[in-house]
C-alpha cells in the first residue's frame, strides 16, 4: 500500500492513529486525507479523522483478557452500559462488527482480532513512551562507582555506603553488582572507580588489594543419607553425593575447584553435578528440595543457618578459603572521593568480619 509524502509527513506511517486504522479503514482514510492535504485541516469533514483514542485502545487491551464485558467494565471502572455504548460507538466509526456476544461471553471477530493486534502494540509503545519521558527528569547522577560482587559485596558495602553518606552528604554512591568477570571488563572500561571482587585473578593493569579471607561452608538436605552420615564428612562419600554447583564465570565457583584439584587432583567432573544455579539462594533451596549438596560463602550462609530442612556439614579436608579484594584500574584517574571512599572501606570493614567460623 502506497502512502503519499506528505500523508507519511502528517502523520507518520507508524504512529498510533494510522497504525489502529486496520487496513481497509486505512485504505479508505488515506484517500480522504490525501485529497485534503493542502485545503488545511479546518474543513469540518476531518473531524473524526482519528478512529481511535487511547481508551478505545485500553477497552481493547482489557476485554481481550478478560473476554467479559462485565469484568471488562469493572477493571475499566465504567458501567456496563457505556461499555457496550462505547463499544457500539467504536464499531460505526469503523463501519464493522468488532464482537459477537455469547453466553459465555464477547469474542472478537476477524476485524475485532486485527484491532485489538493493533491495540496492543500501540498500548505497548504508549508504555514505553512514558516510560522514556519519565526517565528525563528521573535520573542518578553518581559521583562514585562501585563494582559490586554478589556476595561479600553485597553483604558489607551497603552499610559501609550508609556510613560514608554521613559524612559526606553530597556523595552520591552507585552500587554496580555483577559477576567477577564483568566487573573486571567493566573496570578496564573505565566505566567503575574500583570494585571490591572475589576470589578473582590479577589481570594486566589492574591493582589490586586483599582485604581479607572468607570461608566456604555446606550444605544438604535435612534427610537420609546426608543427616545419617559421620562428620566430617570424607571426600569419597561427598564425590557420590548430587553437587549443585555454582554461576560457572564467577571468581567464586573456582575456589572449590581449585581446592580439589590441588590436594587431590580431582576435577569438578569428578563430582556427581545435577544441577547448576546462578544464585547463592537458589543452591540453598534446591538443597532444601533435596536435589543435593551446595557450597555456600559464609555471608550468605549466615542468612540460612537456622533454615528448616537444611543441615551444614564439615568436610574431611583443610577449609576452603577465597580472597576478598578491592580492585582498580591503574590507568584510570579516580576522583578525590571515590580515592576517599576506597580507604573507607578498607579501615572500616566490621571488625570480625574476615575471621573464619569454627
Amino acid at each position: 500500500m502506497f502512502f503519499s509524502a506528505a500523508v507519511k509527513k502528517s502523520f507518520g506511517l507508524h504512529s498510533p492513529a494510522f497504525v489502529m486504522m486496520g487496513f481497509h479503514s486505512a485504505l479508505a482514510e488515506c484517500g480522504r486525507l490525501k485529497g485534503r492535504i493542502g485545503r488545511g485541516w479546518q474543513d469540518e469533514a476531518c473531524e473524526g479523522a482519528w478512529p481511535m483514542l487511547l481508551d478505545d485502545i485500553e477497552i481493547f487491551t482489557v476485554i481481550s483478557e478478560t473476554k467479559s464485558l462485565s469484568q471488562a467494565a469493572e477493571r475499566l471502572y465504567m458501567s456496563r452500559p457505556g461499555l457496550s455504548q462505547k463499544i457500539a460507538n467504536i464499531e460505526a466509526r469503523y463501519g464493522t462488527k468488532l464482537y459477537v456476544r455469547t453466553s459465555t461471553g464477547v469474542v472478537p471477530t476477524a476485524a475485532g482480532q486485527i484491532v485489538t493486534k493493533f491495540a496492543k502494540k500501540i498500548a505497548t509503545l504508549e508504555t514505553a513512551l512514558s516510560a522514556e519521558l519519565a526517565a528525563v527528569d528521573e535520573h542518578f547522577d553518581s559521583t562514585i562507582e562501585v563494582g559490586m560482587s554478589m556476595n561479600d559485596g553485597v553483604a558489607l558495602l551497603p552499610a559501609l555506603v550508609k556510613r560514608f553518606h554521613d559524612l559526606h552528604p553530597d556523595a552520591l554512591v552507585h552500587l554496580d553488582a555483577g559477576y567477577e568477570p564483568e566487573l573486571m571488563e567493566k573496570l578496564k572500561s573505565g566505566k567503575l572507580d574500583f570494585a571490591l571482587l572475589e576470589n578473582q585473578p590479577l589481570d594486566d593493569g589492574i591493582s589490586r588489594e586483599t582485604l581479607g579471607y572468607k570461608r566456604l561452608l555446606f550444605c544438604a538436605p535435612d534427610r537420609p543419607p546426608y543427616n545419617s552420615v559421620p562428620q566430617p564428612v570424607k571426600i569419597e562419600t561427598l564425590l557420590e553425593w548430587p553437587m549443585i554447583i555454582y554461576e560457572w564465570n564467577s571468581g567464586r565457583h573456582m575456589v572449590g575447584n581449585r581446592h580439589f584439584r590441588e590436594r587431590y587432583n580431582l576435577s569438578l567432573t569428578d563430582h556427581n553435578m545435577v544441577a547448576r544455579f546462578d544464585t547463592h539462594e537458589a543452591m540453598v533451596n534446591g538443597a532444601k528440595a533435596g536435589l543435593g549438596w551446595a557450597s555456600i560463602p559464609e555471608c550468605v550462609a549466615e542468612r540460612y543457618r537456622n533454615e528448616p530442612g537444611l543441615i551444614w556439614f564439615k568436610i574431611d579436608t583443610d577449609p576452603m578459603r577465597y580472597p576478598v579484594d578491592l580492585a582498580w584500574h591503574t590507568g584510570r584517574v579516580i576522583s578525590p572521593l571515590a580515592l576517599e571512599f576506597k580507604d573507607f572501606i578498607r579501615d572500616n570493614v566490621p571488625a570480625g568480619y574476615f575471621h573464619g567460623r569454627g
